[in-house]
């Protein structure tokens, strides 16, 4: 009889049932430690899965949210709809020149001033034509006569803007303004021009605006600057918007409805940091309760929600999916659903506002206080409006797009010109 060797042999000294596999334990020792469970590494391979799936799903759809890790620039500003809308407005103007006809706005007080102040880039390279094409291409006829149109050349010598002496300007427009002021008052202009102190000029210039709309008696007063487009069918959201919250404000005072915000400022806050902590424990919490809760509730769940797989999934996999969550981006993840808002934090810029009336005049005697000081008009808006308790709104989809790639300001600001942007405008069908 031949001599069995090695592993059978000890198996077959020691008188072993043939059923000798079913009594062995189902995991394998390696270097003295214990290999996972099947069930652990189940969990593992389906939630790394998951995990990447999603990971190469975002690279796609947050590739346009600048607060994302997946932000992808060539993408985000990429001219979808903006391109297109600027073709249509400067169409509108170029069929404008040749129009003896001028549009007019209504003879009594109109529902809204619509301000537009323009000063000449230093470049060759002028905005304004296509701001004032989008804001007025759309209108029908009894739009356009509940408006007040004021484009207003913010230059004391006025032939010094390019589209001064262009027949569309005037054809367009309820009264082209221009400086009409004490010597004083334009001595210490040509003084702001001269030593290109463009933050007071600025701030003298927009209350200046905002008081010649005043007193056309219109009823909401709409700044807007030069460098904008304005979408398709902005008026009638506006209009609707501005009765629901005059409804909803029951007279209680406010200080302006945003036309334009960059989505920029809206990620994940630093501020906020104690309240994505808050929520992250929270769901910790959670699952750990209904993986503990369920395991004692059906006790043949007990060997795969052992406590090594509830720690997997509590202490790694789940601070993984929040990280990921975190990476797609806030504007991915909490966005704003069309129509209006609060927003009392992180707007941005000054593109476009609209007033009511009853808080112009205030507002003009606050930019005549400072014009000495070292910021802009949406920085004293803030200011005051934090001082005050005054609500502050935005309309999404945004109405307006920045595109003005050269700042008015001159050198050294063009950076942040360019990338002043609403990526959510550009989702509109062209």
């Amino acid at each position: 009889m031949r001599r069995k060797h090695g592993f059978l042999a000890d198996v077959a000294k020691t008188n072993v049932p043939c059923c000798w596999p079913m009594r062995l334990k189902s995991r394998i020792v390696l270097d003295g430690r214990e290999a996972p469970s099947s069930s652990t590494l189940w969990i593992l391979g389906i939630c790394a899965f998951l995990w990447i799936s999603t990971y190469q799903y975002l690279r796609f759809a947050s590739a346009r949210d600048p607060t994302s890790y997946f932000f992808n620039e060539a993408s985000g500003y990429e001219r979808r709809y903006s391109k297109s809308r600027e073709q249509q407005a400067y169409d509108f103007i170029r069929s404008k020149n040749t129009s003896a006809t001028q549009s007019t706005g209504a003879d009594g007080a109109p529902f809204m001033c619509v301000g537009v102040a323009t000063v000449a880039r230093p470049s060759e390279q002028q905005y304004v034509q296509g701001t004032i094409g989008s804001l007025l291409q759309d209108l029908t006829q009894p739009e356009r006569r509940s408006i007040y149109f004021m484009p207003f050349i913010a230059h004391t010598s006025p032939h010094d803007h390019p589209i001064r002496q262009e027949p569309w300007l005037t054809t367009l427009s309820d009264r082209v303004l221009e400086y009409d002021v004490s010597r004083e008052d334009l001595a210490m202009l040509q003084r702001f021009e001269e030593g290109h102190h463009y933050r007071n000029k600025s701030m003298y210039d927009y209350g200046y605006l905002l008081d010649q709309c005043h007193q056309t008696g219109a009823s909401w007063i709409a700044m807007v600057e030069d460098d904008v487009l304005a979408r398709d069918g902005w008026f009638p959201r506006t209009k609707y918007t501005l009765q629901s919250l005059s409804d909803r404000q029951n007279g209680r005072p406010w200080l302006y409805l945003r036309m334009f915000y960059t989505e920029g400022l809206l990620g994940w806050n630093s501020e906020e940091w104690l309240r994505y902590f808050g929520w992250s424990f929270i769901c910790f919490l959670a699952l750990s309760s209904i993986l503990l809760g369920t395991r004692s509730r059906y006790p043949r769940l007990q060997r795969n929600l052992s406590n090594v797989n509830i720690a997997l999934l509590s202490l790694v996999i789940l601070p993984s999916f929040i990280i990921l969550y975190f990476m797609a981006g806030r504007v991915t993840m909490q966005p704003f659903h069309a129509g209006v808002h609060e927003m009392n934090r992180f707007g941005c810029c000054s593109q476009g506002f609209i007033f009511p009336r009853a808080i112009v005049p205030q507002l003009v005697e606050r930019t005549k206080g400072a014009m000495d000081e070292d910021y802009y008009i949406d920085m004293l808006l803030e200011r005051w409006a934090d001082a005050e308790h005054l609500e502050r709104y935005v309309l999404t989809p945004s109405l307006l797009q920045h595109v003005g790639g050269k700042s008015s300001k001159g050198w050294g600001y063009d950076a942040n010109a360019g990338t002043t942007w609403n990526f959510g405008f550009e989702d509109h069908p062209p």
